[in-house]
């Protein structure tokens, strides 16, 4: 299995400045490349829509224009339809070219939300973005666009040629969805390489059962990690700039359900917008060192950083 990070950046891009350094980071908001592979065959998969979105859709628009691939497949795991998770869908340039092939799959929502094709059509409906869903030709590869779009119960699994893929629901405002895709092992069993994917979260105080099933002996986990503990919990005495609610969690929460879940690798996402890189690189290593004083600490531990590459 193949990893890429092409945004990990929280609620807001952040690019850099003169004064203001996101170049070790990123500024794109979160968007992750995953490939799986199975004998001869190899299946794309897309974790969210962020702004990193675009600098994806560019590279696999050069990969069919170099003839490395006879046609751009993906299907796209949307955790939730927040802004920063969908910014970049009208930028992905496979989507306005004819001949290509997206599915769309997120978290079947409670009866008072709107289907993912209602949600995104109100989002790229012509007037708040200048193109909308019709006039996307790729969505759903030329079968009608209602076929392109799956809301998935959290009961479900997926199983796809190379991969399977389960869906836990998150503790965060209007729901959000984590998945979990575990490679398909030589033998053909579902058993091979795990990668779990937590965007946004929220911790409990004790650990969160449905993060803990999402990355029970995960090769790597993915958690949300935005805010310090300071911020988390408020620096004003009436704690009134707390982010307690808000949805995002801490580094130590994070490592705390990684160790418990038995994830061999954690990496942390969705950084803060106001976290420059010496701030990231700071809080990264207070949390190895919060780590490495834990009775089970996790393996290894680390922020993502937009252009990481990894194999599981």
């Amino acid at each position: 299995m193949y990893f890429r990070v092409w945004g990990c950046r929280g609620s807001l891009p952040s690019p850099a400045t003169m004064t203001f350094d996101t170049r070790r980071f990123g500024g794109n908001t979160t968007c992750y490349e995953i490939r799986t592979r199975y004998k001869d065959q190899e299946e794309l998969f897309i974790v969210d829509m962020g702004t990193g979105l675009c600098g994806l859709g560019k590279k696999l628009v050069q990969e069919f224009l170099s003839k490395k691939i006879d046609k751009i497949r993906a299907r796209i795991f949307i955790t939730h339809i927040h802004l920063d998770h969908t910014f970049g869908m009208g930028f992905f340039a496979p989507l306005f070219m004819p001949g290509h092939n997206i599915q769309f799959y997120t978290l079947e929502m409670p009866a008072t939300f709107s289907n993912l094709n209602q949600q995104l059509a109100g989002l790229y409906d012509g007037i708040q973005f200048p193109r909308h869903l019709e006039q996307m030709p790729s969505i759903g590869g030329g079968n009608t666009k209602q076929e392109a779009f799956h809301d998935v119960k959290f009961w479900e699994v997926l199983d796809f040629d190379t991969v399977r893929i389960k869906v836990f629901e998150l503790n965060h405002p209007q729901g959000c969805a984590g998945w979990r895709f575990q490679e398909r092992a030589p033998d053909g069993s579902y058993s091979g390489a795990t990668l779990s994917v937590a965007t946004d979260t929220e911790h409990y105080d004790g650990t969160n059962p449905n993060v803990q099933r999402l990355g029970r002996n995960a090769d790597l986990l993915i958690l949300d990690g935005q805010f310090e503990d300071e911020e988390y919990l408020g620096r004003n005495p009436d704690r009134s700039d707390s982010k307690q609610g808000w949805g995002h969690s801490t580094p130590r929460a994070c490592i705390r359900e990684a160790s418990e879940c038995g994830a061999k690798r954690l990496g942390i996402t969705h950084h803060d917008p106001n976290h420059d890189d010496r701030t990231l690189a700071r809080l990264e290593t207070r949390a190895r060192r919060y780590n490495r004083r834990l009775k089970k600490p996790v393996p290894e531990v680390f922020f993502l950083r937009e252009g990481m590459e990894l194999s599981l």
